[in-house]
């Protein structure tokens, strides 16, 4: 065998394996930042191409999926449409939401439980008409048959103020009576203590023809214009997703709306947008077939679901709506509202290892009551599960480093012969009872496992803004002070030391710049990764000193402390 089957070549290998995988991570991140910026360019350039029309919903859509809507396109106000005085505002112990009578759109919320950072203790503000920062609207109407009936019909409400206390649900009642003698009522109904609120149209047809309509539910808003930057390299996906019975979770992105627009008849199924630890989600009320669709126009990417087409007789009356969620993406609480919708909480391909992290972490937070607390025994807990492997690892490293000594002198005695070099050194494992991928095992377990918990910190809500101690206030964020990255890097120091020393030079000084280079990319890694990496890492120096020690009093040999410059691979 060749060099190359050396643990010590492995082992630099699989270093820089993770660097790799690392910096495939940092330069995919970056991509993201530089698409999502593109995104509204690209809008723009194809905006002639887009319909500025109104709501256009074909009323005979049927479940086979004839007649699709065309693309709907939202006019979008610079400022608030109405004065603030005209808005109805409605107050929950979880948000604050306001609703323009012109069409009975939910033009802005913020959320009560939510900041809007560490110096800022603002209620987080998710929807809001003010293009110059943020326009970000829910909306929802009817496409009728009787154009007496506007697009943005212009309601009325009994109050401007509604308030939710006690434990009984809230209606918001907006009415409207077309020319023709059809009377509107769109309801708002609010739950205590949930995210999830009701949108119904009741329509009684009190003139002398039927009526023909469709509800449709719409999310619309432009894209974030944060710029990347090397201190915030890492982004989020913010964009669309639906779910249908052939595909229960698929992202549209605003490139997407813009390329391929969105127009499907899907049994059942739901439409929404996302933001980082955020969500819109528009779910029909019942299991009838609906319309997926998306749309863009002046720099707003719109996606949306309406219902199946229902006629109303003269004289009679009937209900049509859907089921809005609004507030952060928590995903037990979202896999009650709706089948998959659990899923925009998304943990990536090894979303099967972050879900069990987090409900492990979740179990540990529930009686230590501190996220980073959290993450330090869970991390122990990790290592005590891995605890044979590693030990068998580090024994395989323990006794290579007994055979640096012969093999170095079949280096000396073949030379540059690699082929017979590698034959016996391979002789040597073998008599030895060496394994000399022995000591990989573990390394290529720890990927995974930091990709998995990457992505339960990155995505979970329930870590943001989360304090440890001291100076570390946010775990979802870098360490402002850079103090975990350091220490993460001399605990990487230590455990090159207590490794054996590679005889190639180049090896050598590959591991010694090791630490320094994984220091500085940590420097950008969420702070409660870092204490993961961190505390990993002591671990294992703590758990290969023993082993080591163990082995080598098991093997024979005397104490390392009389053997110092073995211990450091001298």
């Amino acid at each position: 065998m060749k060099d190359f089957l050396n643990v010590k070549t492995l082992r630099v290998a699989l270093y820089a394996g993770i660097f790799v995988v690392s910096s495939l991570l940092f330069f995919d991140w970056e991509v993201l930042a530089a698409q999502e910026a593109q995104t509204a360019q690209a809008a723009l350039a194809v905006q002639a191409k887009v319909d500025n029309g109104a709501p256009n919903l074909a009323l005979t859509a049927s479940a086979q999926g004839t007649n699709a809507p065309a693309a709907l396109t939202p006019a979008v106000p610079s400022k608030f449409s109405q004065t603030a005085g005209s808005l109805i505002t409605v107050d929950t112990p979880l948000y604050t939401l306001k609703i323009d009578p012109k069409g009975g759109d939910i033009v802005f919320a913020s959320l009560k439980n939510y900041q809007q950072g560490l110096q800022n203790s603002q209620p987080f503000v998710l929807l809001n008409t003010d293009s110059n920062s943020l326009y970000y609207i829910v909306q929802s109407g009817l496409v009728t048959s009787d154009k007496n009936i506007p697009s943005s019909i212009p309601f009325t409400s009994d109050q401007k103020v509604y308030t939710l206390t006690g434990t009984q649900p809230l209606e918001v009642n907006l009415t409207w009576r077309s020319p023709s003698n059809v009377l509107v009522t769109k309801t708002y109904t609010f739950y205590p203590n949930q995210y999830t609120l009701n949108v119904n149209y009741a329509l009684k047809n009190q003139g002398a023809e039927p009526l023909t309509t469709r509800f449709y539910g719409e999310l619309s808003r432009m894209p974030p214009n944060e710029p990347s930057a090397f201190w915030n390299s890492y982004t989020n996906y913010v964009g669309a997703a639906i779910s249908y019975p052939d595909n229960h979770y698929q992202k549209i992105t605003f490139a997407n709306m813009v390329s391929a627009p969105l127009n499907q008849t899907a049994a059942s199924g739901w439409v929404a947008m996302l933001q980082h630890y955020f969500i819109t989600a528009w779910i029909p009320a019942g299991h009838e077939a609906i319309t997926q669709f998306s749309s863009t126009s002046n720099n707003v990417y719109s996606i949306g679901m309406a219902n199946a087409s229902i006629t109303i007789p003269s004289g009679q009356s009937a209900n049509t709506g859907a089921t809005l969620y609004l507030g952060p993406a928590i995903a037990e609480q979202l896999g009650v509202v709706a089948p998959y919708l659990d899923k925009t909480v998304d943990y990536g391909w090894l979303w099967f290892i972050s879900e069990l992290i987090f409900q492990v972490m979740q179990w540990v937070h529930h009686y230590v009551g501190n996220w980073g607390v959290a993450i330090i025994l869970v991390t122990v807990l990790i290592k005590l599960m891995f605890y044979p492997l590693s030990a068998k690892s580090f024994r395989s490293m323990a006794r290579m480093r007994e055979l640096q000594p012969k093999i170095a002198e079949l280096r000396k005695k073949f030379g540059d012969d690699r082929q017979k070099l590698g034959t016996a050194t391979m002789e040597l494992y073998r008599k030895e009872k060496v394994n000399p991928l022995g000591g990989c095992l573990p390394m290529l377990v720890q990927i995974p496992v930091f990709i998995a918990l990457y992505w339960v910190i990155m995505e979970s809500v329930e870590l943001r803004q989360a304090p440890f101690f001291g100076w570390i206030h946010d775990l979802s964020a870098k360490d402002p002070y850079f103090i975990l990255p350091v220490l993460m890097g001399l605990s990487m120091f230590v455990q090159q030391r207590l490794s054996p020393k590679p005889p190639d030079p180049m090896q050598a000084k590959l591991m010694m710049a090791l630490p320094i280079v994984f220091t500085v990319m940590f420097l950008t890694f969420p702070s409660g990764l870092v204490l993961y990496w961190f505390v990993n890492n002591c671990l294992s120096v703590l758990q290969q000193w023993w082993v080591t020690r163990q082995t080598l009093k098991q093997d024979g040999f005397k104490k390392l402390s009389e053997h110092p410059s073995k211990w450091h691979g001298k």
